[in-house]
């Protein structure tokens, strides 16, 4: 069986080498790495890990074993997925042949690319916002007047008042956390912004909303090229 997990560790020589060796004691092998951040002496690593009986027994270990482990992120993986990298997103935006298709492939592929769970494009408008794409499984915006439009670039969006009661209920909003960590960056104009979330998930890191604001960019050039080229 297949992992995906999010781990934070102190930024000493060895220490990711420790969680590979803990892993392994525990029966699960690391397939890949992709470093998502590394400041303040904290390292913050993507894993994708093939655990044959489960991570139980290797989380365990390595939480035993290697001080300073964080397991921020931990979703399992039926089956090997194929999924979609920043960088194959951006060709797939840039090489979309109408509007329609920049935005299909913008809110259907952007969540697997940011490791998020939904993806939604939505504008202001006078009084709520208009929805103008959303991909499977993302939650309903009705009534809502997010106050942070028009947008000027890529930020995190903490807990506020515009979203619906169902985001900030229960004892998490308390802590002055949400049903989601959410992430929005402007898209096709300052007055039209995507709007990515994750259930419960770790934090938007600085790389991953960089990554975020270029991809955004990437489907606005896009979309203006095509109405240039139709206007021709």
């Amino acid at each position: 069986m297949l992992f995906t997990l999010r781990i934070s560790i102190p930024d000493r020589p060895g220490t990711l080498g420790s969680v590979a060796t803990a892993f392994g004691e525990g029966g699960a092998n690391i397939l890949t790495l992709d470093v998502v951040d590394n400041q303040s002496g904290v390292a913050v690593d993507d894993l994708l890990v093939e655990a044959p009986e489960g991570m139980r027994s290797a989380l365990e270990i390595a939480t035993r074993l290697v001080p300073g482990l964080v397991v921020e992120e931990l979703r399992p993986l039926e089956a090997f997925q194929d999924l979609m990298s920043p960088l194959e997103l951006a060709a797939a935006l840039s090489e979309a042949r109408h509007q329609r298709c920049v935005m299909d492939t913008l809110v259907e592929r952007l969540p697997e690319a940011l490791r998020s769970d939904w993806c939604v494009v939505l504008s202001a408008g006078e009084g709520e916002v208009d929805v103008l794409g959303s991909s499977l499984g993302a939650p309903s915006l009705a009534g809502v007047k997010p106050s942070w439009l028009p947008l000027e670039g890529v930020r995190r969006l903490p807990l506020a008042s515009w979203m619906p009661p169902s985001w900030t209920a229960g004892p998490a909003a308390r802590d002055g956390q949400g049903k989601f960590e959410l992430a929005a960056a402007p898209v096709f104009g300052v007055s039209t912004a995507a709007l990515i979330g994750r259930r419960k998930g770790p934090q938007y890191r600085n790389s991953e909303l960089k990554e975020f604001g270029l991809l955004a960019r990437v489907a606005t050039s896009s979309q203006s090229a095509i109405q240039l080229g139709s206007a021709s």
